[in-house]
């Protein structure tokens, strides 16, 4: 009768062990990871600009400014008021910084100054994303809101 009691007690012992070991493993992955999905990925959307400065944008074109990530060449592009842009960009989780920022030269007539974008983007330092919308950060501000 004592081997009987001594296999049942391996057999329970043996299956606390695992199940301890799989809940220790479940907190650790549970725990690691959750830093890199802050800022979901920002590559591969057309974004199209809600709001400058604080200040709804609606063109009287009717058109869309819209900002492009390429995750591969680290280029971005667009359409502004009016022109075609390209630049590149630096990111990490938190930080984002456009560079070498050109565009086409055509004259734009509506009711909002393309330079004002442009010194938005130059400007920018970081970005978050919410509820499907991007939002250009400088200095802990919002200055441009983007929508998918």
């Amino acid at each position: 009768m004592r081997s009987g009691l001594k296999k049942t007690t391996m057999k329970t012992i043996n299956i606390f062990t695992i199940l301890a070991a799989l809940f220790f493993v479940m907190i650790i992955s549970g725990c690691s990871g959750t830093k890199g999905t802050s800022n979901p990925k920002i590559e591969g959307i057309e974004w199209k600009l809600e709001t400058l400065n604080g200040k709804t944008v609606a063109l009287k074109s009717g058109s869309s400014i819209t900002l492009s990530f390429d995750g591969t060449t680290a280029k971005i592009g667009g359409t502004a008021v009016c022109n075609k842009y390209f630049g590149g960009y630096t990111k990490t989780d938190e930080t984002l910084v456009f560079s070498a920022i050109g565009s086409t030269k055509m004259m734009c007539d509506d009711n909002l100054n393309e330079s004002d974008y442009f010194a938005m983007l130059g400007s920018v330092d970081g970005y978050k994303i919410s509820g499907g919308k991007l939002s250009l950060m400088s200095k802990g501000s919002a200055v441009a809101v983007f929508s998918k």
